[in-house]
C-alpha cells in the first residue's frame, strides 16, 4: 500500500517541476516567469496551466486515499485469519502431548519387570566379580608371602603389582570387617617384605649375622630385589638408597665427627678425599647390586654434603672467633670447588648457575629427610619416623639434588671473622703507606687540550689502597656475592673515610704562607682526592657487576665522594690562603701609606704593587707545576675572587684618601689587574687561562677602578657617586666612599697645625727649655706664619736637646737645599702650585729618613692662593 503511494508521488516529482524545489521562492519564480511588462500577456495561460496541475494533484490524492482505505480492511481480515490458525495449532499440540503421555505409561507398565531383572543381573555380576577378586587377592597375598620367604623377588615383584591393583578395588569397602582384615593383612605382608629387603641390602656392609644372611640370598638377587623395590614405589627405593648411604657414612662419622682429632678445618681436604675413595669402592663392590637409574653415588654424595655441612657448623660455632680466617676461606673455596665438581657430574644442567635456595627448601626438593643428619649433634641410625617420612614421600622417581652451596652456605654466618681480618689488613696497609708515602706523577689527559699531556701529582698510597680493595673484592667474590660482599663494601667505605681523614691532616693548620714543600704537599692532596673521586665510581661499578641483586640498590660511595670533594675545596682554600698570606707585607705597606696627605706626582707605581707583581708569579709557579689543568684553573678562579675582595677591603682600611692618592691607587690598580692576568700564564709556562677568568678579572677590578675614579674626582657628592657607580649602587657603598674621601688642602693644613701643636705640648711636657717654649707659639690664620713656626720648631727642637742644627743639616744635605728652594718660592709668591707640591714631597721624604712620622708632611698646594707673606 505504501509502495503504491510512493509510486504516485514519484510520478509527479519526476517531472522536475521548479515548484517542488527545496529552496522555492515565490517572488523569484514569478519574476523569472514575467521578467518584463511585455511578458504579462501570457499571464492568463500561465494561470490556467497552474489550475490544471492543481486538479491533477487533487485527483491523485483522492485515488491514494481510496486505495489506502481498501488495503486497511484487507489487513484486518488477514490478521483475524492468522489468529484462528494459531488457535487450531495449539489444540493439535495439546492432543499430541496427551497421546504421548498415554504411550509412556503403557511402555512403563510393559517394561517394569524387565528393569528389575536387569538391576538384579548387574548386582549379581558385581558380586561375583568382587568375590573372584577377593579370592584372587587372598591367593596373591599367600603367594607373595611364600615367595618373599623364599626370596623369589622376581616373582614377588609381579605379585606386588597384582596385590596393589586388586586391593584398590576394595578401598571403598574398607568399612566391611572382613575386607578391613584383608587390607590389614596385605599391609603387614608388604611391610614384612620391605623390612626383609632392607635387611638384605643392609647385610652388604657386613656386621653381625651378615655372612649367614648373604648365604641365603640367591645368585643375582640384587637385580630381582631391585624390581621388587621399584614395584613397592619410589618411596621404598629412596629409603633403600638412603639406608645404604647412611650406613656407608658411618665410617666417615667415626673419623670426622666433632670433636674428634680429624674434624678440624685443617683436615677438610681429607673429607673430600674420603668420598672419592668411597665412590671408587662402591664401583668395585656394590655397583652390580643397584640399578644405575637409582643413582646411588649421587645420593651418597648428597648425604655426604649434608653430614659435612653439619660437622662444619659445629666446628665453626665453637671456634669461629679463634680460627684462622685465611684457613676458613681456603676450606670454603675448596668446598665450592668440590660442589661445582659434583654439580657438573650429577646435575641435569651442569652449566646452569641458578640462585642457591636455602637449606630447608633443599630437603624438600630432594624428597629426602634425614633428621639424624640435619639436626642431631652426633651420628646415629635412621629413626623409624625418618623411614616413615621417606616411605610416604613418592613425588619423584629420581634423585635431583642441588649441590651448589650445600656445604659452602654454612660459612656465611661466620664470614664476619674474615671481613674483620680483611679490614685489619687494609688498615695496616693504609697505616704503612701513610708512614712512608711518596709523591708520584700521573698523566692527566684533558679532552679540551688534546696536544698536551700534563702530569698531576698524587700520593703513591692512593693507587695501592685501591689495588688492595680490589684484591679483597675479588677474593670475596670467589665465595660470596651476598652479605659478606656487602660487609666488604662497608669496610671499603670505612677505609676511604679514614684515608680522607689522613689526607685532611696533611693540610696546613691556620692561616699562614706555605713553603715550596708545603705547597707541593697540598697539591698532592688535591690530586689524590681527585684520583680517589674518579676511581670510586669504577670500584662501585665492579661491585654492582658481581654482587647479588638484593644488595645492588645499597651500593653507593656518594658520601665518600662528597667528603673527597670537600677535601679538594679545603685544599684549594689552603693554597689560596697561602698565596694571600704571602702578600700581607705588601698590603700592609699599602695601608700604612698616608693616602690622605699623598701629594707626589702620579707617574710610577707604588712599592707595594711591585712587591705583588714580583711575588704572585713565584707563588703560582709550584702550584701550576703540581696541579692538574682543571684544578689549577679552579685555584686561579678562587684566588682572584679572594684577592679582589681583599684589595677592596684594604682600600677601605686606608680610612682617608686624597684626590692625588686616589689617582696613584688607580694607576696601581691597573698594574695589579695586568699582574692578575699575566701571573697564571707565566707560572703555567704559557698555558692560557680560560676567557671566563679574564672576563672576571676585568669586570671585578674594573669595579675597583670605578671606585677609585670616584675618589679621584675634584668635586664629589652623593648624587655624582651614584651616577658614576650606576643605578645598582647601594646607599651604604655611597656613604662609605664619601667617608673614604679626604678633605681639601685647608683642612689638611689645619690638621698639620694641630699635629704640630700636639707635638709641641708633648715636648714641653717632656722638659723642653724656656726658649723652646717661647718659640712654639703659633700665629693663627696664616700659612706663612705656619711655615715659620715649623722652622722654629725644628731649630729649638735641636737646641733643646743640645742637638746642633748644623749637624742636622749636615746629615741630610738635601734638607738645606730644600729650605733654600722653599725660601725662594715663598719670596717670589708667583710660582706655580706644582713647585710647592714638589717641595712638600721632598721635605716629607727627608723627614722620614730621619725617623719622623709620615704625618709630619706639609701640603703647600694651596699656599699661593692664601696670600704668601700674609
Amino acid at each position: 500500500m505504501d509502495d503504491d503511494l510512493e509510486d504516485d508521488f514519484d510520478a509527479v516529482a519526476c517531472e522536475d517541476d521548479p515548484l517542488d524545489a527545496e529552496n522555492f521562492n515565490a517572488i523569484d519564480y514569478i519574476n523569472k516567469q514575467f521578467p518584463n511588462e511585455d511578458s504579462l500577456t501570457g499571464l492568463a495561460g500561465f494561470i490556467g496551466q497552474l489550475k490544471s496541475q492543481e486538479r491533477e494533484i487533487e485527483g491523485s490524492i483522492r485515488k491514494a486515499i481510496r486505495r489506502q482505505a481498501a488495503f486497511g480492511h484487507r489487513a484486518k481480515a488477514d490478521l483475524g485469519d492468522a489468529k484462528l490458525a494459531v488457535r487450531e495449532l495449539f489444540e493439535r499440540i495439546k492432543a499430541i502431548r496427551a497421546k504421548a503421555e498415554q504411550s509412556e505409561d503403557l511402555v512403563s507398565d510393559v517394561c517394569r519387570d524387565i528393569k528389575s531383572l536387569d538391576i538384579a543381573k548387574r548386582n549379581l555380576t558385581l558380586t561375583v566379580t568382587a568375590l573372584k577378586r577377593l579370592v584372587m587377592l587372598v591367593t596373591a597375598l599367600e603367594q607373595l608371602r611364600s615367595t618373599a620367604e623364599c626370596r623369589h623377588y622376581d616373582q614377588a615383584s609381579g605379585l606386588i603389582h597384582a596385590v596393589e591393583e586388586l586391593s584398590g578395588h576394595f578401598q571403598e569397602l574398607s568399612h566391611v570387617a572382613r575386607v578391613a582384615d584383608l587390607l590389614e593383612r596385605k599391609a603387614a605382608v608388604l611391610s614384612d617384605l620391605k623390612q626383609q629387603i632392607l635387611d638384605d641390602y643392609l647385610c652388604l656392609h657386613g656386621g653381625i649375622g651378615s655372612a649367614s644372611r648373604l648365604e641365603l640370598l640367591p645368585e643375582g638377587w640384587g637385580t630381582a630385589a631391585a624390581k621388587c623395590v621399584e614395584a613397592l614405589g619410589p618411596g621404598m627405593k629412596r629409603e633403600v638408597v638412603t639406608q645404604f648411604c647412611l650406613r656407608t657414612l658411618e665410617g666417615y662419622k667415626d673419623i670426622f665427627q666433632p670433636p674428634k682429632e680429624a674434624s678440624g678445618l685443617e683436615t677438610a681436604e681429607r673429607r673430600f678425599a674420603w668420598l672419592k675413595r668411597t665412590l671408587r669402592e662402591y664401583d668395585d663392590k656394590y655397583k652390580s647390586q643397584f640399578p644405575e637409574s637409582w643413582r646411588v653415588p649421587c645420593g651418597l654424595c648428597d648425604l655426604f654434603c649434608h653430614v659435612t655441612r653439619q660437622h662444619l657448623v659445629e666446628i665453626l660455632d665453637i671456634s669461629h672467633h679463634t680460627v684462622d680466617p685465611e684457613l676458613m676461606v681456603r676450606v670454603l673455596l675448596k668446598s665450592i670447588e668440590f660442589e661445582n665438581e659434583l654439580a657438573r657430574k650429577w646435575s641435569d644442567a651442569p652449566d646452569e648457575e641458578a640462585d642457591v635456595p636455602d637449606s630447608g627448601s633443599n630437603s624438600a626438593m630432594l624428597g629426602l629427610k634425614y633428621p639424624d643428619v640435619l639436626s642431631a649433634k652426633a651420628g646415629g641410625k635412621v629413626s623409624s619416623s625418618a623411614k616413615s617420612s621417606v616411605a610416604k614421600d613418592g613425588r619423584s622417581d629420581q634423585f635431583a639434588p642441588r649441590f651448589r652451596g650445600i656445604i659452602s652456605e654454612c660459612f656465611d654466618a661466620y664470614l664476619s671473622t674474615w671481613v674483620k681480618h680483611e679490614e685489619k689488613q687494609l688498615l695496616e696497609v693504609l697505616q704503612a703507606l701513610a708512614v712512608n708515602d711518596k709523591m708520584v706523577g700521573q698523566d692527566d689527559n684533558d679532552e679540551d687540550d688534546e696536544d698536551e699531556v700534563q702530569q698531576r701529582y698524587l700520593y703513591k698510597s692512593a693507587p695501592e689502597i685501591f689495588a688492595a680493595m680490589r684484591g679483597s673484592m675479588q677474593e670475596c667474590a670467589r665465595f660470596s656475592t651476598h652479605n659478606t660482599l656487602f660487609d666488604v663494601f662497608q669496610v671499603f667505605r670505612k677505609i676511604m673515610s679514614q684515608y680522607a681523614s689522613k689526607l685532611s691532616n696533611l693540610l696546613p693548620a691556620g692561616h699562614k704562607a706555605c713553603d715550596a714543600e708545603g705547597v707541593k704537599s697540598v697539591c698532592c692532596v688535591i690530586g689524590t682526592a681527585e684520583y680517589c673521586d674518579e676511581t670510586l665510581p669504577l670500584l662501585e661499578e665492579s661491585l654492582l657487576k658481581i654482587i647479588s641483586s638484593d644488595f645492588q640498590e645499597r651500593i653507593c660511595f656518594q658520601d665518600e665522594q662528597e667528603v673527597l670533594r670537600n677535601l679538594v675545596n679545603r685544599a684549594n682554600d689552603a693554597l689560596v690562603q697561602s698565596v694571600s698570606c704571602s702578600l700581607d707585607e705588601a698590603f700592609g705597606s699599602m695601608t700604612r701609606t698616608n693616602w690622605a696627605a699623598f701629594s707626589q706626582d702620579v707617574g710610577d707605581h707604588s712599592a707595594f704593587v711591585g712587591d705583588i707583581s714580583e711575588k704572585l708569579p713565584k707563588q703560582f709557579e709550584p702550584i701550576a707545576a703540581h696541579l692538574s689543568k682543571i684544578h689549577y684553573r679552579f685555584f686561579c678562579d678562587k684566588f682572584v675572587q679572594s684577592f679582589v675582595a681583599r684589595f677592596v677591603a684594604e682600600v677601605y682600611k686606608c680610612k682617608k684618601i686624597s684626590e692625588r692618592g686616589a689617582q696613584q691607587l688607580l694607576l696601581d690598580t691597573a698594574l695589579i689587574k695586568t699582574t692578575l692576568l699575566e701571573a697564571p700564564v707565566v707560572a703555567g709556562h704559557g698555558r692560557q687561562m680560560p676567557t671566563a677568568y679574564s672576563n672576571y678579572v676585568l669586570r671585578e677590578m674594573g669595579k675597583a677602578e670605578i671606585m677609585l675614579k670616584v675618589l679621584s674626582s675634584p668635586d664629589v657628592d652623593a648624587a655624582s657617586i651614584t651616577a658614576m657607580l650606576g643605578d645598582s649602587s647601594e646607599d651604604p657603598v655611597v656613604q662609605q666612599l664619601l667617608a673614604l674621601r679626604a678633605g681639601d688642602a685647608s683642612s689638611s693644613a689645619g690638621s698639620v697645625e694641630q699635629q704640630f701643636r700636639q707635638e709641641a705640648d708633648r715636648f714641653a711636657a717632656a722638659g723642653v727649655g724656656t726658649s723652646g717654649k717661647a718659640a712654639l707659639h703659633w700665629r693663627e690664620h696664616s700659612t706663612f706664619d705656619t711655615l715659620a713656626a715649623f722652622f722654629f720648631f725644628f731649630f729649638f727642637f735641636g737646641w733643646g736637646f743640645r742637638f746642633p742644627l748644623h749637624f742636622f743639616f749636615s746629615q741630610v744635605p738635601s734638607i738645606g737645599s730644600t729650605m733654600n728652594y722653599l725660601g725662594d718660592a715663598l719670596n717670589k709668591g708667583a710660582r706655580a702650585s706644582e713647585d710647592l707640591k714638589k717641595i712638600s714631597g721632598d721635605m716629607k721624604k727627608n723627614f722620614q729618613k730621619l725617623g719622623f712620622p709620615s704625618s709630619l708632611g706639609v701640603n703647600f698646594g694651596n699656599m699661593g692662593k692664601k696670600g704668601g707673606t700674609g
